[in-house]
């Protein structure tokens, strides 16, 4: 059952050097309730006279680093509940720290099941070209995955640990791992010891391969995430791709999933393949504008030319298949306006910003969102206001599965996108630390 109202916590304060650490600092005021590792309460966040109340139920009293898997949670989203001191990744200067948010999940009404540990949360996903237009989509599945650092357990040289969950809560593997390669029906993961397929409705091991047997000799090197398209572990056209290997990394090594058969071909064969789809202009929308004001939009065979609500703005962006965003920046500030593809002004131009949020690709809304004073006005898909939430232009607004999340300081809130009702709300607070951090 669910138990007691989750008061306004500020979590401690915890260093990242690469991972996260065993380490906090001490807090103005410790709360006994719900405590564990990492986590304390800082109640001077309290003192000051916080603007909106803190929303939000927990499932469980006690502290709950890793999810307790049951069948009764529905479907479950991340959350920002806690901030810590992270030290950038590109930075070689161990002294170099930055304030960043730490992630749990929470149930669709903001219940609280697992506390914010992790560094990231997301779901998995794989992209593939539609057999009919050839055109590559995303396809996410029922799985997250939650990622925290641990220099001990963790990837060589990153300190990355992650975990596999069910959307629903129904499973978990704990954290153990090092990356995670979504395909379709299952995710392959990996450790010290070699690849593992999971499935993807049942967490259950389907079949588990030594880097050996890949033809792998340091899994150190394995490619889980490169920051390079071309470079990273993923699905790809049947295949999961583990990266380039041989004395002259001239070798791609392939592993099909359901038969088990490991392949290869030429490293350039695998880049070339890859360029030859990311430059061929017909998956895209382009642009071209003329002198009388027009801007005619292509992809493929469908084309659209109309009249420009802001000339200036040679390379408007396609969203939700058929809204159009122009923005320009200039010295004063940027510019912007909606229309649809028929160029049907759908937010007229104006100065300011507009944040799009967009949740098509997993069969959401498309929203925007534009801050004015202490305020977000939410306009559905034509344009027409729904709502105005609490924030503005000093806070950050995103999409969150069925929800808006709105970033303002330490505090993050969650709404519903139908009625803007709020359902959570942290306030979460860092620790006094040393000068030296």
């Amino acid at each position: 059952m669910r138990h007691g109202r989750w008061t306004a916590l500020a979590l401690a304060c915890v260093l990242l050097t690469g991972c996260v650490s065993e380490q906090g600092t001490d807090s103005t005021s410790a709360s006994q309730s719900p405590a564990g590792p990492n986590v304390q309460t800082n109640w001077s966040v309290l003192a000051e006279e916080a603007p909106l109340p803190a929303l939000g139920e927990r499932w469980y009293e006690a502290y709950t680093p890793e999810l307790i898997p049951r069948t009764d949670y529905g479907s479950l989203l991340p959350f920002k509940g806690a901030l810590g001191m992270t030290l950038s990744w590109w930075e070689e200067e161990p002294a170099y720290t930055s304030p960043s948010w730490f992630y749990g999940l929470m149930t669709r009404d903001g219940t609280l099941v697992m506390d914010a540990v992790c560094s990231s949360i997301g779901r998995c996903s794989y992209s593939q070209p539609d057999q009919d237009t050839g055109l590559r989509s995303e396809h996410t599945l029922p799985v997250y995955t939650l990622t925290k650092g641990d220099r001990e357990q963790g990837r060589p040289g990153a300190g990355t640990l992650v975990a596999l969950a069910a959307e629903d809560g129904s499973w978990w593997t704990g954290f153990q791992y090092w990356g995670a390669i979504a395909y379709p029906d299952g995710v392959a993961v990996g450790d010290q010891d070699g690849l593992t397929l999971i499935d993807a409705k049942t967490g259950a091991e389907q079949r588990q391969f030594s880097w050996a047997e890949l033809g792998i000799d340091e899994p150190g090197s394995f490619p889980w995430f490169t920051g390079d398209t071309t470079g990273t572990a993923q699905w790809a056209d049947g295949r999961i791709y583990l990266g380039v290997y041989g004395d002259l990394a001239d070798t791609a090594l392939f592993l099909d999933p359901y038969t088990g058969a490991v392949s290869t071909s030429s490293a350039q064969d695998w880049f070339n393949q890859l360029d030859s789809y990311y430059n061929n202009q017909a998956f895209y929308w382009t642009s071209q504008t003329s002198a009388d004001g027009t801007i005619t939009l292509t992809r493929g065979n469908e084309s659209h030319t109309f009249t420009s609500p802001l000339p200036q703005a040679e390379y408007p962006s396609v969203f939700g298949n058929d809204r159009v965003y122009f923005s320009v920046w200039e010295e004063q500030g940027s510019t912007f306006a909606v229309t649809d593809l028929e160029g049907k002004v759908l937010i007229p131009l104006q100065k300011g910003a507009l944040t799009i949020l967009d949740g098509t690709g997993e069969g959401g809304p498309l929203l925007f969102a534009i801050p004015s004073g202490g305020e977000w006005t939410i306009y559905n898909r034509d344009g027409q206001p729904l709502y105005d939430l609490p924030g503005g232009t000093n806070s950050w607004c995103y999409l969150n599965g069925p929800l808006i999340e709105i970033t303002q300081g330490n505090c993050a809130s969650y709404y519903l996108t139908d009625t803007g009702t709020c359902i959570r709300r942290t306030y979460a607070g860092l620790e006094a630390r040393d000068s030296n951090l």
